[in-house]
């Protein structure tokens, strides 16, 4: 009888310290990202200190690319972005850089001008966006349609045949943009 007791309070016990440990956090847990759900929306300032809300951009493709400076496929693809940012810029095409929440502002700065990059740059120095979307490891890229629908996660580098099959036929006209 008295082992019967025991049990009970150990699996009481137990019980009682998995709801403390598990149900008492403020935070909510992020919900998986997978190709076809919705873009989570964000508000974070960039490196210029512009306000940049995903949702603003609900009516045209964005491209969110996680990236160290350091990182050899983050260097290696930049410029094919670059190009593909600046052919379809005026289609509706949207680019952020988000930088890993270890880099500084000087390397991201060093980073920008030996690169050319002519998109928005975003520190996201507290990994709020990063683990907004559960990025692991650098590079990433999200490819996001209208309506904010995840076309792609893509870990690793990314091509221009990438970016055409995701993005590409998201691109509007000049004159539909202009209307």
């Amino acid at each position: 009888m008295r082992l019967h007791h025991v049990i009970l309070r150990s699996i009481l016990l137990s019980t009682v310290l998995f709801g403390i440990l598990s149900g008492c956090s403020n935070e909510e847990v992020p919900e998986e990202i997978t190709v076809g759900s919705t873009a989570p929306d964000f508000a974070i300032k960039d490196i210029e200190g512009k306000i940049v809300i995903l949702s603003y951009f609900e009516n045209q493709p964005v491209v969110l690319r996680f990236f160290e400076t350091d990182c050899k496929y983050c260097r290696a693809d930049t410029p094919i972005i670059n190009i593909y940012f600046e052919k379809y810029k005026d289609r509706g095409l949207k680019v952020f850089y988000i930088a890993a929440n270890h880099e500084s502002k000087d390397t991201v700065l060093s980073f920008i001008k030996d690169l050319d990059v002519p998109f928005p740059i975003i520190l996201d120095s507290e990994a709020k966006v990063a683990d907004l979307y559960n990025v692991l490891l650098y590079p990433q890229t999200i490819m996001i349609a209208p309506g904010r629908k995840i076309l792609a996660i893509i870990p690793g580098g990314v091509g221009e045949a990438e970016l055409d099959e995701m993005v590409g036929p998201y691109l509007q006209k000049v004159s539909d943009i202009s209307q």
